[in-house]
């Protein structure tokens, strides 16, 4: 539980980010079943989970009330792909300038 708020807080998880299954849950912490739907539970009363109705037992990270959130409550998808955006093009740069120092040191 303190690892998603942690999440969440620090915008690794962001709103409708879809959740792990259980038994990945279950392998990643350690945890029984029982321990992880007593978590799950206890995460969609704070309303960091929401299932979604479609899906069996699909839970879709959302920020609950009492947690700081840096985005803004109608922030979208559109706001992630931006930021995916940015992210591709600083990682895009790097490898160009990588790219560069080693084919500059395979010339000499």
């Amino acid at each position: 539980m303190g690892d998603v708020r942690h999440g969440v807080e620090q915008r690794r998880y962001l709103r409708g980010m879809i959740f792990p299954e259980v038994a990945v849950v279950e392998r990643l912490y350690g945890l029984s079943e029982k321990e992880v739907r007593s978590a799950i539970r206890r995460l969609r009363d704070e309303e960091l989970l929401q299932l979604h109705d479609d899906y069996q037992e699909t839970y879709f990270i959302d920020v609950g009330r009492g947690v700081p959130s840096r985005e803004p409550a109608d922030t979208g998808l559109v706001a992630q792909v931006a930021e995916l955006t940015t992210r591709l093009q600083e990682l895009s740069s790097r490898v160009q300038a990588l790219e560069a120092i080693v084919m500059g040191r395979d010339e000499r």
